[in-house]
């Protein structure tokens, strides 16, 4: 069963209070990822915590009660740059309930000039499985 390790978290406007948007985004990349959300978009990060994604083909959820997952889907688009004459894999993670609008976004980043998308799209739905924290134990 494949699986990806993904950070959960909220972004928010500097400075605005409440509820932001919810984000996966795969660990490997978070840090990066992080910085240009603070640096250049002006977002505050919220609460981020890291656990793993997996992928419904062998149907996991079964394995765990509805409050413990939330439904995620990735969406990847094999993009062709002209640029650089090869396709390249841009890979996406959803809230299944926001996919469709947040697809249309994501994908709207790989037109050129107005033009059609000459992509292929693959979605996956899989899973979020959410972890408690783990509490650090200090030795006095």
């Amino acid at each position: 069963m494949p699986s990806q390790k993904l950070v959960r978290c909220e972004i928010r406007p500097r400075g605005a209070g409440g509820t932001g948007t919810l984000r996966f985004i795969p660990l490997e990349i978070f840090g990066l990822w992080e910085h240009l959300m603070i640096s250049k978009h002006r977002f505050e990060v919220v609460e981020p915590r890291a656990s793993l994604w997996l992928d419904m083909e062998d149907s996991p959820e079964t394995a765990y009660g509805e409050s413990e997952y939330e439904r995620v889907t990735e969406v990847t688009a094999f993009v062709y740059s002209g640029r650089d004459e090869m396709f390249t894999r841009a890979c996406r993670y959803f809230r299944t309930q926001e996919c469709e609008r947040l697809k249309q976004i994501f994908l709207s980043h790989y037109q050129q000039g107005g033009d059609r998308l000459r992509t292929h799209v693959r979605e996956r739905p899989g899973i979020w499985l959410h972890r408690e924290l783990a509490v650090a134990e200090v030795e006095a």
